[in-house]
């Protein structure tokens, strides 16, 4: 079968893939093909694409996000319940929605930062190099240079460092870090099962 060959798929932003399309027209959409990217390109795209990466959001955000969950549209509903309950006498339900407001963001804060640790652990199962199709022919080149329409190659044991599409053959993928299912699971180029989350389709 020799070593499957996946595509990626990651695009620029603005622009719209349907990665379930046929093989031949993804490469149109992505404009590349089954022998990869030249290198020139390839730096072009890294310009314009961000780096295959994933990132902490850095500086001091709670403010922000402490304000904005005080005044989104659900809040908002919630402070206009407690002043029409304070307006008409009801003064012990004014006080509990209000202290449903106040501890909700603390909820929301403290998820989103759990959220940020398990982005940081994810990041370290990704791989530092990968396998590539460049200028015709294979080469290795750092994973955060990767870029949509780059032509990967994969191999028994190797980590996937991109969303990507399989162009032939099939291989079994560990999934258990977005799945938590321990068995591998079988991926195929094959167009097989198009109608189903992506995270299900073969």
């Amino acid at each position: 079968m020799g070593c499957p060959m996946a595509e990626a798929v990651d695009v620029e932003p603005g622009v719209r893939l349907d990665p379930t399309e046929r093989v031949d027209l993804l490469l149109r959409d992505l404009r590349s093909s089954r022998s990869g990217l030249t290198t020139r390109e390839a730096q072009r795209r890294l310009v314009h694409a961000w780096p295959n990466e994933l990132r902490r959001r850095g500086g001091r955000r709670w403010p922000g996000e402490l304000a904005r969950q005080f005044t989104h549209p659900l809040a908002l509903l919630l402070w206009a319940a407690a002043g029409l309950a304070w307006a008409v006498g009801i003064q012990p339900v004014a006080i509990a929605i209000v202290v449903v407001i106040a501890i909700n963001p603390a909820f929301a804060i403290v998820q989103e930062q759990h959220a940020e640790k398990a982005v940081e652990a994810l990041a370290a199962y990704l791989p530092m190099r990968a396998k590539v199709i460049r200028d015709g022919r294979a080469s290795e080149v750092e994973a955060i240079e990767l870029v949509p329409g780059d032509v990967l190659i994969i191999e028994e044991g190797d980590r996937v460092s991109v969303d990507a599409r399989l162009l032939d053959g099939g291989i079994e993928v560990d999934l258990s870090a977005l799945t938590g299912e321990s068995m591998p699971a079988f991926r195929s180029a094959d167009l097989v099962d198009s109608h189903v989350p992506l995270l299900h389709a073969r």
